[in-house]
């Protein structure tokens, strides 16, 4: 398969960001960087074997900051988030419907996995929006999130990044205020 790297320089800080590795994390060599994004779809069947190995590969990797936002397949995410949260490493930012600054850069996610089921509320100055999913109408397919497009059309972050649609992986579109990314990294055969 494939694989993608989304990789930037943005506030002079380099930022890597990747998606929908469904359990293959293992077969990827991430360079160092400041931060590093994970965009969900981590697991297959998001069991508990499968987040923990997730997790323990991802701690380790070199980068200042980790960010992990969770995916449709990360179910314990959903199911057991209590469970879930305790296997988040102590190194890993897990990023829910909230927004966190590290470097100067703003970062603000919201629950698109891979639909948002009500409008979040506006943020101010977000760099980088992060979700699962994908704005209707932006290299989705035509499933992508309607109430996504709105928010983005009012919040207009400057990247919008997220996975999930697995035929866009790789993909960039640019409107005049934001540039979205599929950063999905690779396709598991299904």
């Amino acid at each position: 398969n494939k694989q993608h790297l989304f990789q930037i320089s943005y506030k002079s800080k380099s930022i890597i960001a990747i998606s929908d590795t469904h359990g293959g994390q293992r077969k990827l060599n991430i360079p160092a960087c400041d931060i590093l994004i994970h965009c969900g779809d981590a697991c297959n069947d998001g069991d508990e074997s499968e987040s923990q190995d997730f997790f323990e590969w991802f701690a380790l990797q070199k980068s200042t900051f980790k960010i992990f936002v969770a995916g449709n397949h990360d179910l314990m995410f959903d199911l057991e988030p209590e469970m879930a949260m305790k296997m988040v490493p102590s190194n890993v930012l897990y990023l829910d419907n909230k927004k966190v600054v590290l470097f100067g850069v703003s970062f603000y996610s919201v629950p698109a996995r891979p639909w948002l089921h009500s409008s979040p509320t506006i943020q101010h100055d977000v760099d980088f929006l992060l979700t699962h999913g994908p704005a209707h109408s932006v290299l989705d397919f035509n499933i992508g999130c309607k109430t996504m497009q709105l928010f983005v059309e009012k919040q207009k972050p400057v990247y919008h990044l997220f996975g999930h649609i697995h035929q866009t992986q790789g993909f960039t579109f640019n409107n005049r205020n934001t540039q979205f990314v599929n950063i999905g990294t690779f396709s598991p055969q299904y």
